[in-house]
């Protein structure tokens, strides 16, 4: 079933001031999207400004008020969101930064929740998947999936190989989410044309599937040794 650009409602689903919420946000400005956002949260993520060494700043909510409508609510159980979604009745959900999504949030969208996770699912399930990646020795892929109650576990819609740059761990870091956004345009835009991928997404193989946890600041040394050696080599 193909549907009207101009008919597909979307919403980004974000804590205020998510970092990759932000990051997709900025790639976006060119589509009716809505944006609703959960709690009060600093703009700055020190953790993540640390994996990144500064190389990775998305832009601020204030500039991306320009382009789009921003709703906040206190967090995923109000009453207040549900009854906005219920009337709102937006098809395409995109997880931009929040906790876990419950069925009862996640029904509220027609078509569902889409999520753009950094890994090979299903081998590359859970925490730290683009460093798990580095670290075998494996291409970085990112998963747009649907979103069910588990982690990580929704059908399949598309992959995408990112262009990481592979200088450093920080380079590497603050490139994964900017590659990230073009995807997410890439598969809306799909949507929007053709509804179909949607229905046909694929489910996932639960006897390849692998859970992955946060990788140890150890092997984040070694990874980080290990491009900066192959960059030498380049130059």
């Amino acid at each position: 079933m193909k549907a009207k650009e101009a008919n597909t409602k979307i919403a980004l689903l974000m804590n205020k001031n998510s970092y990759a919420g932000r990051q997709y946000l900025s790639k976006l400005t060119n589509l009716d999207i809505d944006v609703i956002t959960f709690g009060n949260f600093s703009e700055i993520d020190t953790l993540e400004e640390e994996r990144c060494g500064n190389l990775w700043k998305p832009p601020k909510e204030d500039y991306l008020k320009k382009h789009f409508n921003f709703f906040n609510f206190k967090n995923l159980k109000s009453k207040d969101l549900k009854n906005f979604l219920n009337k709102k009745k937006y098809e395409i959900g995109i997880q931009g930064g929040t906790g876990i999504l419950k069925n009862e949030i996640i029904q509220l969208f027609s078509l569902g929740i889409l999520n753009f996770h950094p890994g090979d699912l299903p081998r590359y399930r859970g925490c730290s998947a683009p460093e798990w990646q580095i670290f075998e020795g494996n291409k970085v892929v990112c998963t747009c999936h649907l979103i069910d109650e588990g982690i990580d576990t929704g059908n399949i819609i598309l992959k995408k190989t990112l262009k990481v740059d592979l200088d450093s761990y920080n380079s590497f870091r603050a490139s994964i989410y900017p590659e990230i956004s073009i995807f997410v345009k890439k598969v809306l835009m799909k949507i929007k044309k053709d509804q179909s991928i949607i229905s046909n997404a694929t489910i996932q193989r639960e006897d390849i599937a692998i859970y992955r946890k946060y990788i140890s600041q150890k092997k984040i040394i070694k990874i980080d040794e290990k491009l900066k050696a192959q960059y030498k080599k380049k130059i």
